[in-house]
C-alpha cells in the first residue's frame, strides 16, 4: 500500500508560527503572573507629602494694566 501525501509549504510555516506564538504567549503569561504574585507581597507605597517634597518656587502671575 502506497500513501502519497502532500504538505503545502505554507502549512508548515503556519505550524511553526503557531508554535512560536504559543511559546511567546506562555512566556508573557508566566512573567505577568510572577509580577502579580510578587507584587501582592510588597508593601503599598505611600504618596509623598507636600512638606517632604521640598520647597516649591511659585511665582505670582504678571500684573496686567
Amino acid at each position: 500500500m502506497i500513501i502519497l501525501a502532500y504538505v503545502d509549504p505554507g502549512s508548515g510555516l503556519l505550524i511553526w508560527q503557531a508554535i512560536i506564538a504559543a511559546f511567546l504567549g506562555l512566556l508573557f503569561y508566566l512573567k505577568k503572573s510572577r509580577d502579580w504574585i510578587l507584587g501582592s507581597f510588597k508593601k503599598p507605597s505611600r504618596p509623598e507629602k507636600p512638606s517632604e517634597a521640598g520647597p516649591v518656587d511659585v511665582q505670582p502671575p504678571p500684573v496686567r494694566r
